[in-house]
């Protein structure tokens, strides 16, 4: 079998050295800001319960009652980074308290679930002056400490 030739040039080299390409741009590139996808939606709805549920002992430390969650419920969140400790007490991983943080945010409040919506004229009309002294106007408009100066 012929030996094949080199040029001059590649004589003194190695061949990791014969590469011509530079990729080190890549390294350089920023990566899109993608929300990425954390924990399943049944992982999710468990560490939320479990955020409820459980009896709160410490700053991040939890009591867990066996006859409300399952031990390999448990167990299995801990294998998944989200949880830390035993069993009976965990403790919340920075990576739980993100999917715990984006679920409470995502449930509706107190106010939005109890409101009763009220037709503007209706508002108007509860404003009237009957046994009251003076207006009833709303309190920001009355109070003079809020008052924007734009000179």
């Amino acid at each position: 079998m012929p030996l094949p030739i080199k040029p001059i040039s590649d004589i003194g080299r190695s061949p990791s050295e014969n590469c011509q390409i530079d990729y080190s741009f890549l390294s350089s590139i920023p990566e899109p800001n993608k929300k990425t996808v954390v924990a399943s939606n049944s992982d999710a709805s468990l560490l939320f319960d479990l955020w409820t549920k459980a009896e709160k002992i410490g700053e991040d430390l939890f009591k867990v009652d066996s006859s409300k969650f399952d031990n390999n419920d448990i167990l299995r969140l801990k294998s998944r980074g989200f949880l830390a400790g035993g069993t009976k007490e965990v403790k919340f991983t920075k990576k739980a308290k993100m999917v715990v943080t984006t679920m409470a945010l995502a449930e509706p409040n107190k106010f939005q679930t109890t409101r009763q919506h009220k037709p503007y004229n209706e508002i108007l009309a509860s404003m009237d002056k009957k046994g009251k002294k003076g207006y009833r106007i709303p309190k920001f408009a009355a109070s003079t400490s809020n008052n924007l100066r734009l000179s």
